[in-house]
Order: structure tokens, then C-alpha cells, then sequence
């Protein structure tokens, strides 16, 4: 059964090979072949596909014909593959012998894919068509996800804080600090003469979330990390402002060294009695060759 490949430079790595068989675990079921000299005549039966698959997720299909004539035949046909609202390319060619009232199945390598975007398929023998949607991934807190850059970016998990950062251990010898207030109700971070840092407090009726984040450079050579402003905190649906202006150890963008880690802060002020589970943090990047998200919940 001759093997073919197909390539694409998003995430199919090497779609090719076949297998004839009688259900989706690819194993065969053997039916008698007539003797006569009659003519094949294929019909598909069933196209197996995912509608939807995370990033960085492995995924495959596969095909269903039948030989419905009265002699043995090879079914061969061409497959297509677009992507997003590219143009059709030719993929490959499946090749499946069959005998008269055999049915066979093909089944794709796993592919995965690594942007967002929709794969389309098409089998020219039939003319039908399918698609796979990849999807943002979703990890608990403390998965890393791998970048199609080469970069681990990982949101470790965080901690709930009625003041951050805390106060200093020194003490004035007046006993005195500094606790000027914003417009926004919310009280500066700022540092008495005395030396004594003052705590900076959340707005009424509310809580600092704070988000540890850590990024990892795979390459020899520096890149870009993320951007802060890259990641999103939602509770319940509502998107909560960044505050990194808050915290005495920020996580920060710009420039990455070789084979360096960079760990720091996302700060934000979500509601009192939030809880850890009602905590949904996205990334979402644009990469020259495509888009890509990550939502990490507990």
C-alpha cells in the first residue's frame, strides 16, 4: 500500500499512511472476496474528525469506504487541505484495495496544531469536506504551555492579599507612616520618611489577586517575552484591571536572554470572597506566522 506525505508548515508535520480495517481502532475485519471478474464500486461510509482541538493537542481522522460492486478494486483518491481562508493544496493520495463488499478504513498520522486556525479537508473522490477548529488550550495553573517560538510561559497559581506588598520590618521612632490615598480610593505605596513602607490596600470591597508568571527562553539566542498587558484575569465573566504598579516584584516584557527565566508579579483587584476556582487567567499573542491563547484556571 503505497504511503504518501503531506506537509504544512502550521502544524500538520506528516499526514500520510493508510490502513484497511473494520472500525475505528484500525483493526481489520476480513469478508470473503467473490471469484468472478465483476467491478468494484466504492461508496463512503464515514469521515471520523475532531470539530475542535486545543493547541499543541495531537489529532487525526479517518475514512470509511466500502467496496459495494462484485469485484475487487482499489479506491484511490487525492486529498486536499486548506487552511483557514487559504487556497486548496493537494495533501497526498489514498490508496485502499479492497475485495467486493469490504470495508476499509484510513487513518491519518496526528497532527497538531500550533496557531489558531481551521484546518479544512477535502476528498476529492466524493468531494467532501471537513474541518477541525484549533482552539485556545486550557491548562490548571502550574501547566506550562510551549510556545511555537520556543518559549515555556506559565502561570504558577497566586495568592489572595488585603495589602500588598507587606510592610517593612523597620519601624519609625515615631511610630508614623505614610498613607496617602488615590482618587480611585485606592492607598499609595509610598515610603514614609522614616524609612517605613506603607501597604499599598485595594479599593473598598475588594482584594489584590496576585498571579505569579513564569517565562522561559528555549533558545540559545535572546527573544521577546510577553508583554504584562498580554494577559487577561477575568471573575465571573468580568475582566479586572491590571495594577502593576503595586507590586514591588512586577513581572515585566522586553527583551529574554538565551536559556534565561523570568519571573514575576500580575497584580489585580477582584472581589472580596473571590475564590481561586472563580479565577480565569488568559494569554493571548500574535506570532508572525499566527495567533495563539491560553486560558489557566484551577
Amino acid at each position: 500500500m503505497r504511503r504518501r506525505a503531506f506537509l504544512s508548515s502550521v502544524g500538520i508535520a506528516a499526514l500520510a499512511g493508510c490502513s484497511n480495517g473494520g472500525g475505528s481502532d484500525g483493526t481489520a475485519t476480513p469478508t470473503p472476496s467473490p471469484t468472478g471478474s465483476g467491478s468494484p464500486n466504492f461508496e463512503l461510509v464515514t469521515v471520523e474528525y475532531a470539530e475542535s482541538t486545543p493547541l499543541n493537542n495531537p489529532t487525526s481522522f479517518a475514512i470509511g469506504v466500502e467496496n459495494t460492486g462484485t469485484g475487487r478494486g482499489t479506491f484511490t483518491s487525492e486529498l486536499d487541505q486548506r487552511l483557514g481562508d487559504g487556497e486548496w493544496e493537494t495533501a497526498g493520495e489514498l490508496e485502499m484495495p479492497l475485495a467486493a463488499g469490504e470495508r476499509g478504513e484510513w487513518h491519518s498520522p496526528r497532527f497538531m496544531p500550533r496557531y489558531l486556525t481551521t484546518f479544512h479537508f477535502r476528498l476529492d473522490a466524493f468531494d467532501r469536506t471537513w474541518s477541525t477548529e484549533a482552539v485556545p488550550a486550557e491548562y490548571d495553573f502550574g501547566i506550562r504551555y510551549a510556545t511555537p517560538n520556543d518559549l515555556f510561559v506559565n502561570v504558577l497559581g497566586g495568592s489572595f492579599e488585603s495589602a500588598y506588598p507587606t510592610a517593612s520590618n523597620e519601624t519609625a521612632t515615631d511610630g508614623t507612616a505614610s498613607n496617602e490615598t488615590a482618587t480611585d480610593g485606592t492607598a499609595s505605596n509610598e515610603t514614609a520618611t522614616d524609612g517605613t513602607v506603607t501597604p499599598t490596600t485595594p479599593p473598598d470591597g475588594q482584594v489584590w489577586a496576585v498571579m505569579r508568571v513564569d517565562v522561559r527562553n528555549r533558545l540559545q539566542e535572546p527573544q521577546p517575552a510577553p508583554a504584562p498587558s498580554t494577559f487577561t484575569l477575568e471573575v465571573d465573566g468580568e475582566q479586572r484591571p491590571l495594577r502593576q504598579d503595586v507590586t514591588a516584584d512586577p513581572y515585566e516584557g522586553g527583551s529574554l536572554g538565551g536559556r534565561t527565566v523570568r519571573r514575576g508579579d500580575l497584580v489585580y483587584p477582584v472581589p472580596a470572597g473571590t475564590e481561586a476556582n472563580d479565577l480565569r487567567l488568559t494569554w493571548a499573542w500574535s506570532l508572525e506566522d499566527g495567533d495563539v491563547k491560553v486560558i489557566w484556571t484551577k
